[in-house]
């Protein structure tokens, strides 16, 4: 019976370490940095897609870059000329908040989670591929309870600074990644900065990435410049913006800013959400916004994901029957242990590797009764 029981504690440990391993950073591009594109990857990748007749565009400088002086010509750049061209800039659904989240997966990403599974509520992650290969566990998880996928590229620099073959590089990758992860090819993406001109499009496109911007400098949460700017200050500032659009006609619905990579995004969010539950906004994912009944790319191999219970394809999760939950968990310094903590204004971090509470235990139990037998 022990040499049983410790036989299947090998398993378990065994198994446990397949899933954790199953992402290998090794067989990526070193994370933060733009990948290289003379990789056999990226020149494969490349081989599938013409980009031939991209427009010629002079690329931008600096982190974010600098608005052009004067403006270029047709370039239709939304950071700073307010051109959106197609991208979506606003959700479809009236009185809608459309619940979007960048720059994790983190170590705080659970504790969200944790929130948006007790009061019902679907969001869209836009991950970073650096952070993605750390935490494909989060990601796994994120699609069990519901949320939607898509990308925030690999390394969150400006797209309107890299060449058309570093575009394709960096979202390549991510692409790999949560494909590896999750089985779904993502479709959706947020430019970083939300740095975007008609070149960047192109590219996007021909990879079939459709942009999702937010709604304007209103939705912009702002939670990206805590501690500067205090947390009392941002929710202030955001329930200002909530009044307002409450008092209009609420035909269409909006997108935020908002990020799950520190424990002072997250924990701002928990506060803000329940500003649109009093308010009586409904909540939804880009995929339910979209009514995108398929919110994911040709091509990957798991199942397209239904939405979660209580919604159908086009409508809101509604923000009925909420209740706002007490304050986050997590270490309160603001400053995650393993993701890149990168923000709209380039804010960026160290990235580390987090060790599993869960299989240093399996590891534990297994050794005792190894030893045991």
């Amino acid at each position: 019976m022990v040499k049983f029981l410790a036989s299947s504690f090998t398993v378990l440990l065994l198994t446990i370490a397949a899933v954790k391993a199953q992402i290998n950073p090794a067989l990526y591009p070193k994370v933060n940095e733009v990948p290289p594109v003379n990789s056999p990857e990226v020149i494969a990748w490349l081989k599938e897609i013409d980009l031939t007749g991209a427009p010629v565009i002079e690329l931008h400088k600096g982190a974010p870059p600098a608005c052009p002086n004067p403006p270029i010509a047709n370039e239709c750049y939304w950071t700073c000329d307010g051109c959106a061209a197609d991208d979506i800039t606003a959700c479809a659904a009236p009185n809608t908040w459309g619940l979007t989240f960048d720059d994790g997966p983190s170590t705080f990403t659970p504790t969200l989670l944790d929130y948006l599974k007790t009061n019902k509520l679907s969001a869209s992650f836009f991950v970073i591929g650096s952070n993605a290969i750390q935490y494909p566990d989060t990601l796994k998880r994120e699609v069990a309870e519901g949320h939607h996928l898509a990308s925030h590229t690999w390394s969150h620099h400006a797209l309107t600074t890299l060449t058309n073959e570093q575009i394709v590089a960096e979202m390549k990758w991510t692409e790999k990644a949560v494909m590896e992860a999750t089985g779904l090819r993502l479709k959706y993406m947020r430019p970083p900065y939300g740095d975007i001109n008609n070149r960047v499009r192109f590219v996007l496109k021909k990879l079939g990435y459709i942009p999702v911007d937010w709604t304007g400098d209103a939705f912009d949460t702002n939670d990206w410049r805590i501690p500067t700017m205090t947390e009392a200050q941002v929710i202030a500032t955001f329930s200002k913006s909530l009044d307002t659009y409450v008092a209009g006609d609420k035909a269409k619905g909006f997108y935020c800013l908002e990020h799950d990579v520190s424990s002072l995004t997250v924990n701002v969010a928990l506060k803000l959400l329940p500003l649109g539950i009093a308010r009586k906004i409904n909540f939804a994912s880009v995929a339910g916004c979209e009514s995108d009944a398929q919110p994911y790319q040709a091509g990957s191999t798991a199942p397209m994901p239904t939405l979660p219970s209580g919604t159908t394809p086009g409508q809101p999760t509604s923000s009925k029957g909420a209740t706002p939950s007490a304050g986050a968990g997590g270490s309160g310094n603001g400053t995650a242990s393993g993701p890149t903590i990168i923000d709209p204004k380039n804010k960026s971090g160290a990235s580390s590797v987090a060790v599993s509470g869960v299989f240093a235990a399996a590891a534990a139990a297994a050794a005792a009764a190894l030893i045991l037998a």
